[in-house]
């Protein structure tokens, strides 16, 4: 399973309501315009794009990147370092 990283250009809180209907204990918003997603099986960061609203053929106009996230290094708040523990558990 992979994990997903979502940057909106702007505050979008329809985005963040779809991704917590569409994965529901499998995200973690982190602020406003930051979220990660781990969608259980496969998924591509089109599929995901698509869903939250990026997608110029359906007319939806939300401006962001969907990037699948790869081996990671930081310092950040210890619940985000959780997380993907216990999704991928």
């Amino acid at each position: 399973m992979s994990t997903f990283s979502v940057y909106l250009n702007e505050p979008d809180d329809a985005v963040w309501e779809t991704i917590r209907e569409a994965w529901p204990g499998r995200h973690f918003i982190l602020d406003e315009r930051m979220a990660f997603i781990a969608p259980e099986g496969l998924a591509l960061t089109s599929d995901i794009a698509k869903r939250v609203g990026m997608d110029v053929e359906t007319g939806n106009d939300i401006h962001g990147i969907v990037a699948e996230i790869g081996p990671y290094y930081g310092l950040n708040r210890t619940d985000l370092w959780e997380w993907p523990h216990k999704v991928h558990s």
